[in-house]
């Protein structure tokens, strides 16, 4: 009778092995696209853009992660200077294509006319010099405020394009 049961038991065994071994369960949950791994991290970030006789910008940022396609920057400023000085601060960045989008809580500073600019959002087109923000935004200088829906600011002729605007204006 013991062999019986022992022969039951290895024939059991034998056939949920073999049911176990028919089924691939990382198959579903395992893609490829969906992992991403930094090939580099940086923290305490410094960078200079120079030539031989001028600093064009300075870039600093509390934190760098590099992946293939895209850099993450963690509490980034960049100062610039493109006709005037210009100044942008947020709570994290993205940098790809040659663009950088700020990501919470961004302000934008123009150190020469004191103009204000703080949205959640905002985008910096490198090759065409313009901020965009396509969410709700404030525009602040002196004492004169602009709130909006979204924005087209050209940095080199400090022209803004703007949707669903309401101002005041204070002399």
């Amino acid at each position: 009778m013991a062999i019986k049961i022992f022969y039951f038991v290895v024939a059991l065994f034998s056939m949920s092995v073999v049911a176990l071994m028919l089924q691939n369960p990382y198959e579903a949950s395992l893609q490829s696209n969906s992992i991403k791994v930094a090939n580099m991290q940086a923290d305490g970030v410094i960078s200079y853009e120079i030539n031989a006789t001028n600093t064009y910008a300075k870039f600093t940022s509390k934190s760098v992660i590099a992946y293939d396609d895209y850099n993450e920057f963690i509490q980034p400023n960049v100062t610039f200077i493109q006709k005037d000085r210009h100044n942008i601060t947020s709570n994290e960045a993205i940098y790809k294509d040659n663009n950088i989008t700020f990501f919470g809580d961004v302000r934008y500073l123009n150190l020469d006319t004191n103009l204000r600019y703080n949205s959640s959002e905002i985008q910096y087109l490198m090759m065409e010099k313009t901020l965009l923000s396509s969410v709700p935004f404030e525009l602040l200088q002196n004492s004169d405020k602009i709130v909006g829906k979204s924005v087209i600011y050209a940095l080199d002729s400090n022209h803004i394009v703007a949707k669903g605007v309401k101002g005041w204006f204070y002399k």
